[in-house]
C-alpha cells in the first residue's frame, strides 16, 4: 500500500503513526493543563464539601465525647476490678468532680490519673469506689456523666452484689 504526504512521501493519507499510536505532530504546551474554569469548579466543590463537614461536626462533638468518656470510665473500672482479682489486692477509684478527673489507686498507691474530655463533667458520683480481691465492690453506685450544657447524660452503673459494670 502506497502512502505519502509532503513531510513523509511514503506515508500519505495516514493521520497518525500506527506504530507509535500517537499523532505525528508534537503536543503544544498550550494544549496541556487545566482551564481557569475547571480549576474554579474543583475549588468550589472542595470548599462546599469542607463547609458542609464543618457545619455538621460541632453538632455531634459533645455527644461523641460523652460516649467516649463513659466507655473509658467503664473500661477503667473493669480493669481495676480485674486487676484486684488477679493480684489479690484491693483497688480504689477516687473521683474529683472539681477538676473533672478520677484516680485509680492500688492499695492506696496512685496508679493513674484520668481526665474527662473537654465539655464533659461528673453529675453525681461517690467519693470513691473500692474493689476487693474477690472483685466485689464495697458499694453499688451509679456514676453520671453529662455535657456541660446539660443536654445529654450517660450513666455508668456498678452492681453492688455481683460487681457487674455497664453503661446506660
Amino acid at each position: 500500500m502506497f502512502c505519502g504526504n509532503r513531510l513523509n512521501p511514503g506515508r500519505q493519507g495516514v493521520k497518525y503513526s500506527v506504530e507509535r499510536g500517537r499523532p505525528p505532530w508534537p503536543k503544544r504546551p498550550l494544549d496541556s493543563g487545566f482551564t481557569l474554569l475547571e480549576i474554579l469548579l474543583v475549588l468550589a466543590l472542595v470548599a462546599g464539601a469542607g463547609f458542609s463537614l464543618m457545619v455538621r461536626l460541632p453538632l455531634h462533638y459533645d455527644s461523641r465525647n460523652l460516649a467516649a468518656a463513659s466507655t473509658r470510665l467503664m473500661e477503667e473500672l473493669r480493669d481495676a476490678r480485674q486487676a484486684a482479682m488477679a493480684e489479690n489486692v484491693w483497688y480504689e477509684v477516687r473521683f474529683f468532680p472539681d477538676t473533672n478527673t478520677y484516680q485509680i489507686t492500688r492499695m492506696g498507691i496512685r496508679v493513674k490519673d484520668i481526665a474527662l474530655p473537654a465539655g464533659i463533667k461528673m453529675l453525681n458520683r461517690p467519693p470513691y469506689l473500692r474493689f476487693y480481691a474477690t472483685g466485689i465492690p464495697d458499694q453499688g453506685v451509679t456514676i453520671a456523666l453529662g455535657t456541660v450544657n446539660g443536654k445529654e447524660q450517660r450513666k455508668v452503673i456498678v452492681a453492688g452484689v455481683s460487681g457487674r459494670i455497664r453503661t446506660e
